[in-house]
């Protein structure tokens, strides 16, 4: 069989309708209001609700490895291998991110204390508005923006919105925190990316861009280490 990225195109369009159908009320309602309520919470307290802060998000990544990872394999494969083929690269790092979510319970590394950053750090939540937002897109034809979205978005039940907020507010204590979760979700972001914003799925354009800049911060800091052991 060959691969027609049409194909492809309208498979992903009807999987991501298909999850809105079956989840946004209430469970995505509620990774909404819960993510707004953790994040508030991040931005005043910092550290201090990192506990609550991992909870919420080991939960979000085990479903989205659920049904992005697990269902995702049978509903390609009855598509058909090529675009198994294709689509395979994300059950596999997502399965990677949520274990390294529950490594994070045991051992906390994650650092979410929002003092003292550098300023130009800050563009970052325009990334991470948009995933919280991540207004409605109609494949093929454009977007649908409207307010209603900032509860009932994809936001926690795509890997890659979701992914757009965490990897956002990893960016802006970098190299702080979890550097295993953050090279994983900068992955992500690009091997993920890439191929769906290709597909003609035009919402993920800041996925790619946030991964870029995660991917800057990792090759610089290498370098900064590099030139320290000279």
């Amino acid at each position: 069989m060959n691969f027609d990225i049409h194909v492809f195109g309208e498979g992903f369009h009807r999987f991501v309708q298909q999850e809105m159908d079956w989840f946004t009320v209430p469970l995505g309602l509620l990774f909404h209001v819960l993510a707004f309520l953790v994040l508030i919470l991040v931005f005043i307290y910092g550290n201090k609700v990192r506990k609550l802060f991992t909870v919420y998000f080991t939960i979000n990544w085990l479903f989205l490895f659920g049904y992005w990872g697990v269902y995702a394999i049978v509903y390609w494969a009855r598509i058909g291998p090529v675009y198994l083929a294709t689509f395979v690269m994300t059950p596999i790092l997502l399965g990677f991110i949520a274990a390294e979510w529950i490594r994070e319970c045991v051992r906390p590394r994650i650092d979410i204390d929002l003092r003292n950053i550098p300023a130009w750090r800050y563009w970052v939540l325009v990334i991470v508005v948009w995933g919280l937002w991540y207004p409605t897109y109609l494949y093929g034809e454009g977007f649908v923006f409207q307010a209603r979205d900032l509860l009932f978005s994809n936001f926690g039940l795509m890997p890659c919105p979701t992914t757009m907020v965490v990897l956002g507010l990893f960016t802006l204590k970098y190299p702080a925190g979890n550097r295993r979760l953050f090279v994983l979700l900068t992955m992500f972001s690009l091997i993920v990316g890439i191929p769906t914003v290709a597909t003609g799925w035009i919402p993920d354009i800041p996925l790619i861009m946030i991964g870029v800049y995660g991917g800057i911060m990792l090759v610089f800091l290498r370098r900064q280490k590099r030139k320290s052991q000279i």
